[in-house]
């Protein structure tokens, strides 16, 4: 490789502070605990708090800055993960090792900035990855320029760097899915999306995923790796059932790519995971922006146009389980809150109406042939009956 001169390490120790004070805290910096440049950068990268240098287990870096993490049960394990761990990779000349994680970077879908100027395997050398020197779309012309021009002031080049990475790490959904279709081959590759569901997905209505579907598949995949030659790329969402089923019978799953969140991984047994997005949703929305051609294969409304007509719900089905479940609930609130019986009414007095009487005036006298004694003329006894006869001679 190329000698590793004080122009090199200028670089560096201009680039490193830079980057730790603009991307802040969120950011990690991880080394595999070499000399030279990866222990200028952590000298250089303020206190060494967000410096993690990854060693085999048994080995320490002895880097003054930093914590040791161990992985791997030796160098070429440890560069495995390496080759895996990261989101962004910055190259500073280097030799075929540089290379190989450079390569296993970009087939995963993580951006890779060289620093051109430096050399060697950064500068093309050594089986560099050829798309990795191509300008991305989160670069302008004048910072990759600046990138790889060796007259250029050491300080410009590391100013150029640092807003590289800033512009990696904010890379928009189009962004990305212009990147992916540089490192398969441009315009010259077509890309196949496969949409469909996983086994533990159902829609209320839709068809099942059953075994004609998968046989389906079955029958499709190899077919179409086939047909469409090695320009073609299949791309899934990481997914069991329909995507699953397609990579494990698409040839040797050299040309399938599973599009998966940073961090995470597809678990599928063929195919290249490529982390792309921080979660689920920008992992989606990469998904599909990159695809000349989507298959769908049954699915729900997160596969848009997936479903046929016959497959969907008619409104008034909806209305009416709507109004059977409302009619449900009530039903079930009334046995949970039964209605208290009525208090029970008092039978209401019965009033028995009192004759009348007629009030006396002046001074009578009983008629003839009663046999009643004379009463007072107040008397308002209701068992008594008097007639009275007006008699000057007779008084009461």
């Amino acid at each position: 490789g190329r000698r590793l001169d004080s122009e090199m390490l200028t670089l560096v120790k201009d680039m490193a502070p830079q980057l730790v004070e603009d991307m802040g805290s969120k950011a990690v910096f991880a080394t595999q605990g070499m000399s030279g440049v990866q222990g200028t950068f952590a000298d250089n990268a303020g206190d060494g708090s967000q410096v993690k240098n990854i060693m085999p287990f048994g080995q320490s870096s002895e880097f003054g800055k930093g914590e040791d993490i161990n992985a791997g049960g030796d160098d070429e394990e440890r560069d495995e993960v390496f080759g895996l761990v990261g989101d962004v990779y910055v190259t500073v000349g280097g030799d075929g090792e540089v290379s190989q994680i450079a390569k296993a970077a970009e087939a995963r879908g993580a951006k890779v900035v060289p620093l051109m100027r430096t050399g060697g395997a950064s500068d093309g050398e050594f089986g560099f990855p050829k798309a990795a020197l191509s300008k991305p779309s989160y670069a302008t012309e004048d910072q990759w320029s600046r990138l790889a021009n060796k007259d250029a002031p050491v300080e410009d080049s590391a100013e150029a760097a640092v807003d590289v990475v800033l512009g990696a790490s904010d890379e928009t959904p189009a962004e990305a899915s212009q990147r992916l279709r540089s490192a398969w081959g441009g315009n010259d590759t077509k890309v196949v999306c496969i949409v469909g569901e996983p086994v533990t997905r159902r829609r209320l209505g839709g068809r099942r995923l059953d075994s004609e579907i998968l046989t389906m598949v079955k029958d499709m995949a190899p077919q179409l790796v086939k047909d469409m030659g090695s320009k073609a790329v299949f791309v899934t969402q990481g997914m069991s059932g329909v995507q699953e089923t397609f990579a494990d019978n698409c040839g040797d799953g050299s040309h399938v790519k599973n599009l998966m969140p940073f961090g995470q991984s597809s678990g599928l047994g063929k195919g290249d995971d490529i982390n792309v997005g921080r979660d689920t949703k920008e992992r989606d929305e990469v998904f599909d922006l990159v695809g000349d051609f989507y298959a769908t294969v049954g699915g729900d409304g997160v596969v848009v146009e997936a479903s046929s007509p016959e497959e969907s719900l008619p409104w008034w089905f909806l209305v009416l389980l709507a109004i059977l479940i409302l009619i449900l609930c009530l039903f079930c609130l009334k046995l949970m809150f039964p209605t208290p019986p009525p208090a029970p009414v008092p039978p209401a007095p019965v009033l028995v109406p009192a004759p009348k009487h007629r009030r006396v005036k002046g001074p009578v006298q009983p008629k003839v042939g009663s046999s009643s004694p004379p009463a007072d003329a107040g008397c308002r006894d209701p068992h008594l009956t008097v007639s009275f006869q007006d008699a000057e001679s007779n008084r009461f």
